[in-house]
């Protein structure tokens, strides 16, 4: 029941970040990029923030400690929720702190584990 409680949590958040950014670009002019260099830079610093692939890798290792070559497609579903969730909750309060992120990842996916 609290697991399920969780997941709902960390979906509406992943929810509210998405239409967030969203607005936020509908609301922006489209960028224009003079040349093909500027535009890869661009691209590459989207994918700055390694946070989301750490966190996805620390809650998969959960999973697999945890379940021990037991893993259902529903426990990666449950990996990907509890880090997208934790990041788009920090993205919605405006945080970066990677440790904090971590250990409550780590707190989400002991709840997804065992209750």
């Amino acid at each position: 029941m609290l697991s399920s409680i969780v997941m709902v949590l960390l979906a509406l958040c992943v929810l509210a970040a998405g239409f967030l950014t969203l607005k936020r670009e509908l609301i922006s002019e489209p960028p224009v990029f003079a040349s093909k260099k500027e535009a890869k830079e661009e691209v590459i610093s989207l994918f700055q923030d390694r946070g989301f692939f750490y966190l996805t890798g620390i809650a998969l290792f959960m999973q697999i400690v945890f379940k021990q070559a037991h893993l259902v497609p529903f426990d990666v579903f449950q990996a990907f929720l509890a880090s997208s969730g934790i990041q788009s909750l920090f993205y919605l309060i405006k945080r970066k702190d990677i440790g904090l992120k971590a250990g409550l990842v780590l707190v989400v996916s002991f709840i997804f584990l065992f209750f």
